[in-house]
């Protein structure tokens, strides 16, 4: 696949291994689950959340 982009690969080497799908779908959970309890801000902090590489 590559050299990771997005900072969040458990590859040793650094390799893209598509660890990225997993997070943005745990964050997608995430931001669900705190939309439906009416926590808007806390939400779309989640959504947009990016890791500092």
């Amino acid at each position: 696949m590559g050299t990771c982009g997005c900072g969040y690969t458990t590859d040793e080497q650094k390799n893209c291994n598509g660890t990225h799908k997993v997070v943005a779908a745990v964050k997608a959970d995430i931001a669900a689950a705190l939309a439906a309890k009416g926590q808007a801000e806390a939400s779309e902090y989640v959504k947009t959340f990016k890791k500092e590489k």
